[in-house]
């Protein structure tokens, strides 16, 4: 099961209380999911979802709310992978009844009534429990070992700047974008995802996501060091290499007698020791310090510098 699957599954074990609070969640699935049938049967509403939780949600909000029953009728995806379920409320009197109360219009499909909306998402709770819905509905998260990113495909033009004015009013910063012909309101990073989890009550969601990213930032940070460690190593090995060639181009111009013993001490432990660090070079030198070592070297690079400009190489 996904990551989004096990979101889904850990909302629709939220306990709502109050009545407004499930009208409001029901107001976002049917937003989200629902659609407006016309067939032999009469008028129907169709809430689309490939979970079966979300299912049970549905059936369970619909009948604490009007005390109706619904109707289950599922089919195989298009992949010939998932089952689709599509809840049915059937009878034209009451899906107008519902769509009335939920503040959404009938007009060659579902649209939002902005007074209604604004008054169904009044209080805080209700918000919370409208983006629950909306989430159950229409809502899906990235894998998080991959990458942040939550959002929701809505399906009518006029619901994504509400939907995104009501993330934004939780102080998360929700975006809007069009995907070929259909709205897509998201958030990324891992402070907005969990902001937003834990108003629409998925608690354990939320501490998988802190282990998640704890676990990440431990990564990268080992991944830090080993690459700065990598690049002192390259650094030092360079370094190394450089000095190395012009001890050679001294000893073939001049000699290695022709140095200072000190100097010439360094230059041989060098050829010697081709590898080596300037600790451990030091540590190969009596009374020598690594920083010694260090000038002495630079001294050598100096000398060879003045020799090939003398001998214009």
């Amino acid at each position: 099961m996904s990551f989004s699957a096990d979101v889904k599954t850990e909302c629709c074990e939220v306990h709502g209380k109050h009545l407004h609070c499930l009208r409001a969640e029901l107001a976002g699935l049917v937003l989200l999911s629902g659609t407006i049938s016309l067939g032999s049967g009469g008028l129907s509403l169709l809430l689309n979802t490939e979970s079966r939780g979300v299912v049970t949600r549905i059936f369970s909000l619909v009948k604490r709310v009007y005390g109706l029953e619904c109707e289950l009728l599922s089919k195989t995806g298009p992949l010939k992978k998932n089952e689709v379920y599509s809840v049915r409320i059937s009878g034209r009197e009451q899906v107008l009844s519902i769509l009335d109360d939920l503040g959404i219009a009938v007009s060659l499909g579902i649209r939002l009534q902005p007074e209604a909306f604004s008054a169904l998402t009044q209080r805080e709770c209700c918000r919370a429990a409208f983006l629950r819905g909306a989430f159950l509905g229409g809502g899906s998260i990235s894998d998080p070992q991959k990458e942040y990113h939550l959002e929701f495909v809505v399906s009518m033009p006029s619901l994504a700047e509400p939907l995104c004015a009501l993330l934004q009013g939780f102080s998360l910063n929700a975006r809007q974008t069009q995907r070929k012909e259909t709205s897509v309101v998201y958030i990324k990073g891992i402070e907005d995802i969990i902001g937003l989890l834990t108003r629409i009550g998925a608690h354990s969601s939320v501490m998988e996501l802190e282990n998640i990213r704890i676990f990440k930032d431990i990564r990268n940070n080992v991944n830090r060091q080993i690459n700065c460690e990598s690049a002192n190593i390259d650094r030092t090995v360079r370094s190394a290499v450089q000095q190395a060639e012009n001890i050679r181009f001294i000893e073939q111009t001049r000699g290695l007698e022709w140095l200072s013993p000190a100097l010439r001490e360094a230059a041989e432990l060098r050829l010697s020791y081709p590898e080596a660090s300037l600790s451990e070079l030091a540590a190969l030198c009596p009374g020598a310090s690594r920083s010694g070592i260090n000038h002495r070297l630079r001294k050598l690079n100096e000398i060879a510098r003045t020799l090939r400009e003398e001998n214009n190489i």
